[in-house]
């Protein structure tokens, strides 16, 4: 029987996110965190260009099944988005390498925060996730990001020491 899915905000170790090119005080915790994501005034928004990199971990093992990343309609938003698993040191460098996927969001997508599908059979056993925004919606130097949602269910393993001889 699966588990249940659902948002992965309470499986994800916030005081160990991090986020690279984000601008000073427009930081990640605007896009993930309870409450901040609610605000449509608050966003992670890009420093010194459009890329941004946001590398999640998990308290635990995880499927991911689907992802909603929201934006404002003002051209900042995510346009391509690459999304890569169990790569905790992902750097700009290494983002030319082939993600586990890749979405084109549309102007719609992102505005309304649609959630997309992801690929089940690439999201399995993932310990983190990192997302590298590639670019925006208006091709501008400025990424901002309102809302991340990630859905999915932990992965339950059997804990090995806790098994009895017969």
């Amino acid at each position: 029987m699966a588990a249940k899915e659902t948002d992965l905000l309470e499986e994800m170790d916030l005081s160990s996110v991090e986020c690279l090119n984000q601008a000073t005080g427009k930081d990640w915790g605007n896009a993930l965190k309870q409450g901040y994501r609610e605000d449509a005034g608050l966003f992670c928004a890009s420093d010194d260009d459009e890329q941004l990199i946001i590398t999640i971990p998990f308290r635990q093992i995880v499927y991911l099944s689907s992802i909603a990343i929201q934006g404002p309609a003002d051209g900042t938003a995510p346009k391509v988005v690459k999304i890569f698993v169990n790569k905790p040191n992902l750097s700009f460098d290494n983002c030319a390498k082939k993600a586990t996927e890749q979405l084109t969001l549309t102007a719609d997508q992102v505005t309304n925060g649609e959630q997309l599908e992801l690929d089940f059979t690439q999201f399995q056993n993932v310990r983190v996730v990192s997302i590298f925004v590639d670019s925006n919606q208006g091709g501008g130097d400025v990424t901002n990001v309102s809302k991340i949602i990630i859905n999915g269910a932990p992965v339950h393993t059997t804990n090995m020491s806790e098994l009895k001889k017969c």
